[in-house]
């Protein structure tokens, strides 16, 4: 057994549980073992000597829900906006198109590196037929979706059949690889490129293998237009790729109920962007099991109007935070979205984007019993911030208002170092 590691601060933040002031976090091997004030240490720990972090805060790493890292190499390239959204996806797909694979895998890797530099631990990565050797060979636990996309629906049995193969192949390399940090998420892109076929066939699938999903939901006003009409700028590109299905017949409905009748929401997972929620949509969250997830910085990117956040809170919905991808961000930060949220959802209790970026992040993602807090069981994912004023009485105002550094960034008790 490899000795006890104790990490010392003027400040714990366990998120499950108050600020801990001049506290102590215990690890042994890859878990926490306990977490406390220092005056209230374990004699076993008595013998060993701390590492000592002053004006510094321990918190759990971050967790961004909702990233697809593929699209690192587009950092700065692409402009966007609300009203032109899909002006904005033929710019990505040209890009995509462009990537060699070898660089695909590099854009990942690079994405992965920032996560973890700026305190990410956990990260929800979406592509289509996404390659694991990026996630098998990096520290940072990841849980990667198979992003299927297809609208018509003759397409649908092929595009489950890849579905499938690619979980076994995914699942596979994950045994070889001897690799407990990688799990496996199924996510139908959305509800205007994904067929209704398509959609209840990842389901099932999702269910069969008990995998979270994760889609893109009413993340735009055109996105609603089409659903309830079949017209607008997201049709006219269906059109335009040779996508459109001419029997598919609008359900009249808003996406969330869309989906919700199709069976998504009855899964756990991620509900990406919600952007535009009536109250009845907001009920329908509520009823059902994948989390809201708001990407900050993104929905500055496109110049969205207010999120309803606060609105999901209020009604008892939880809602976790990411980070989008740097086609549509200015960065990978978790701290960065963090602080975003506090400033445009002000009367929201700043601690809870804390919450939002932790463990309610962890828990859409399935993995709320591994990860998210500090907690003694738990694995040891953790950041230690560093740069808290002599005078702080509380760590929470500094984590929205300080220039803080990542000093140490753990996963599984083991130092993350960026290459």
């Amino acid at each position: 057994m490899s000795k006890p590691l104790l990490l010392a601060a003027e400040w714990i933040l366990p998120v499950s549980a108050g600020p801990i002031r001049d506290g102590v976090v215990a690890i042994e091997g890859d878990r926490i073992a306990w977490v406390g004030s220092r005056r209230e240490l374990p004699s076993r720990y008595l013998q060993v000597l701390p590492r000592v972090f002053p004006r510094a805060v321990i918190l759990p790493g971050w967790v961004n829900a909702h990233s697809h890292l593929n699209l690192t190499a587009a950092l700065g390239m692409l402009q966007g906006s609300a009203e032109q959204f899909a002006d904005w996806i033929r710019s990505v797909i040209r890009l995509q198109q462009s990537l060699p694979a070898e660089i695909v895998s590099r854009s990942v890797l690079a994405g992965l590196d920032l996560l973890a530099s700026t305190g990410t631990t956990t990260v929800a990565h979406v592509s289509t037929l996404p390659n694991l050797d990026p996630f098998l060979t990096h520290p940072m636990r990841s849980v990667v979706f198979h992003e299927p996309i297809g609208f018509s629906a003759g397409r649908a049995p092929d595009l489950i059949r890849q579905a499938e193969e690619w979980l076994e192949a995914a699942e596979n390399a994950i045994r070889a690889a001897r690799n407990p940090r990688i799990t496996l998420g199924l996510a139908p892109h959305s509800p205007y490129s994904a067929s209704p076929q398509l959609i209840r066939g990842v389901v099932r699938l999702a269910e069969m293998h008990q995998l979270p999903l994760s889609v893109h939901l009413a993340e735009t006003l055109a996105e609603a237009e089409f659903v309830a009409t079949a017209t607008g700028q997201l049709r006219d590109l269906l059109v335009e790729r040779g996508a459109w299905e001419p029997a598919w017949a609008p359900p009249g409905v808003s996406p969330v109920r869309y989906l919700y009748d199709l069976g998504v929401l009855a899964r756990p997972g991620v509900a990406a962007h919600c952007n535009y929620l009536s109250d009845a949509d907001i009920r329908l969250l509520v009823q059902g099991q994948l989390t809201p997830t708001w990407c900050p910085g993104s929905h500055r990117f496109f110049g969205h109007h207010d999120h309803p956040a606060a609105r999901l809170m209020a009604a008892r919905a939880p809602v976790a935070l990411g980070t989008d991808s740097p086609a549509s961000n200015v960065a990978l930060n978790m701290l960065h979205e963090v602080r975003l949220a506090a400033q445009d959802r002000p009367e929201v209790d700043p601690s809870v984007w804390i919450r939002s970026a932790t463990l309610t992040a962890a828990e859409a993602l399935g993995l709320g019993a591994v990860t998210g807090s500090l907690e003694a069981g738990k694995a040891a994912d953790l950041q230690v911030l560093d740069g808290l004023p002599e005078s702080a009485t509380d760590p929470l105002p500094p984590l929205f208002e300080e220039r803080l550094r990542v000093r140490l960034v753990l996963v599984d008790g083991r130092e993350v170092r960026i290459k």
